[in-house]
């Protein structure tokens, strides 16, 4: 295989905390049972020349749930560029699954060090996603 045709066009340059807000819950379920409950959002702006773009990916977990043993939210920001004559805007799904292990981790870490059940937020399909985004545009 040609070395070139392995290496992708998009260039992951970093990404960024914006914030991350964690808080326990006073009255969480006494018995201890409860369900895993996430919701991901992400905004994508893209540079006039359609060769930069700028995601961010944003997680809360356990909100509006009022038996949850803890509630924390966590905003990351992505930078891409693209190297060639393609649209950026293409590559969407690609920055954010790039993207998404970076996220994962932030919550991982955080509820492991506040001494409660650790979460690890499962594998998305980022372009179901993204249809569902859409569809709900429209």
């Amino acid at each position: 295989m040609d070395e070139r045709t392995s290496i992708s066009s998009l260039k992951f340059l970093n990404y960024i905390v914006n914030s991350v807000s964690y808080r326990t819950n006073d009255k969480p379920n006494e018995n201890g049972s409860w369900k895993l409950n996430f919701d991901i959002t992400n905004t994508t702006k893209i540079s006039k020349e359609k060769d930069k773009m700028t995601i961010t990916l944003a997680v809360s977990v356990f909100k509006g749930i009022e038996d949850a043993p803890f509630y924390i939210d966590v905003e990351i920001t992505g930078y891409f560029e693209l190297e060639g004559e393609d649209d950026i805007s293409k590559y969407e799904a690609n920055a954010i699954a790039i993207m998404y292990p970076y996220l994962r981790a932030i919550v991982s870490n955080y509820t492991s060090s506040a001494n409660v059940s650790s979460v690890i937020l499962p594998a998305i399909n980022v372009n179901a996603m993204l249809k569902r985004k859409n569809e709900q545009k429209n």
